[in-house]
């Protein structure tokens, strides 16, 4: 994760969305009574911009802690029966915005592979708008091997895609322990976890329509419908 976050309105919201930050520096004769942070630290114009690297800083910046990722016996320590998991999803924003919807649905335990996938930056923590607080996001080697895990935990795993297998999400009952999948911006759920996964779904569209759904607005979709009918 890129650990400075600069400009004003970047660094109040980092404050305000209480992202893992160690400390905040302010340029030399800026005063900002309303600062709730404690350790700041002031520094002269040439040293912001060396650590921003010559960006708009605006006399504000902020270094950032790594961000605590868990391990996957978080999940069974919790006693937790609802787990999303991220095929490979890409870009922040989709990102950030899934993390909020898992967290307002009570989706508190998101699986994401250590590979060739979005990690939790800070222009995902901004998208979330805080909703990463409370949730524990889990980075594994290998999605097949987590799946297999919550399998022998007793977790049914459901994955969302339009193939023939899939079943209309309104018409699906869900487990008591449950693991959704939902895929990869361009690609989908992979045909590795497809095959893995114990029931195939999708969300009913209109028939004219020419259009997808953006993978953040489905997922919300699918957790909000896991919230209603558990």
């Amino acid at each position: 994760m890129k650990k400075i976050v600069f400009g004003k309105n970047s660094v109040l919201e980092a404050i305000e969305y209480e992202f893992p930050i160690e400390e905040i520096y302010l340029q030399k004769g800026l005063v900002n009574n309303n600062l709730k942070f404690k350790k700041v630290v002031y520094l002269d114009r040439n040293s912001l911009d060396k650590l921003t690297e010559n960006g708009n800083h605006q006399g504000y910046a902020a270094k950032l802690k790594d961000f605590q990722y868990h391990d996957l016996g978080s999940i069974f320590k919790d006693g937790s029966d609802k787990v999303l998991i991220l095929d490979h999803i890409q870009d922040p924003q989709n990102f950030g915005a899934i993390i909020r919807s898992a967290n307002v649905f009570g989706f508190k335990h998101i699986i994401i592979p250590k590979d060739r996938a979005c990690d939790v930056t800070p222009s995902v923590l901004k998208t979330s708008s805080g909703g990463f607080k409370n949730v524990k996001v889990i980075k594994v080697n290998s999605l097949f091997d987590a799946i297999e895990e919550l399998k022998n935990k007793g977790f049914w795993i459901y994955a969302s895609a339009l193939n023939q297998q899939a079943k209309k999400l309104n018409d699906a009952k869900f487990n008591e322990k449950i693991a959704i999948i939902v895929g990869n911006e361009g690609s989908g759920v992979s045909k590795t976890l497809l095959k893995h996964s114990d029931e195939i779904i999708y969300i009913e569209q209109d028939k004219e329509s020419v259009q997808s759904l953006n993978v953040s607005v489905a997922t919300g979709i699918l957790l909000y419908t896991v919230f209603n009918k558990k």
